[in-house]
């Protein structure tokens, strides 16, 4: 069967939460696909969720505050934006030393996923970044949860074999 049942239980899912960003437009689709993803392989487990979340959250914090630093201190200034972008990157992989943080691409994934619906945020909802911070932390959580549920799922349809 191999990688049938959790493909069917993801495809369920996945229609069922696009369909809620449908019903609920203050959702956002791809954030919580970005943070499935970062579920799996921060090990697609109960372990990989708790390091997905916190992994998802340092990234999605330190994004905003790096986007608040460079627009509060040098927006405009591309020398330090690529500057300030070398040191934050160098700060979340090094947190990759604590074990909660070790999924390193999760903390990749939260902040470009700030990043990315700050963007939405701004145009679509006339937001800034407080609106897409609890967004994006909303999203992610539900793309996480999600996650393990869709990994779970399968273990519930199995036959439990007769005892002898």
């Amino acid at each position: 069967m191999g990688l049938l049942p959790v493909s069917i239980s993801i495809g369920v899912l996945c229609g069922v939460w696009f369909h809620a960003t449908i019903l609920i437009p203050w959702l956002t689709a791809w954030v919580g696909y970005a943070a499935w993803a970062s579920f799996y392989y921060a090990g697609g487990d109960t372990a990989g969720l708790k390091k997905s979340i916190a992994a998802n959250v340092a990234g999605m914090l330190q994004g905003a505050i790096f986007f608040w630093f460079w627009t509060s201190f040098g927006a405009g200034n591309m020398p330090l934006l690529s500057l300030l972008i070398g040191i934050f990157c160098f700060v979340m992989t090094i947190e990759g030393n604590i074990p909660l943080l070790s999924a390193i691409p999760g903390q990749f994934v939260g902040a470009a996923v700030f990043f990315g619906n700050l963007g939405g945020h701004i145009a679509l909802h006339k937001g800034g970044i407080s609106e897409a911070l609890v967004n994006t932390f909303v999203c992610m959580l539900i793309g996480n949860f999600a996650g393990i549920i869709s990994a779970k799922l399968p273990g519930l349809f199995k036959k439990k074999e007769a005892s002898a």
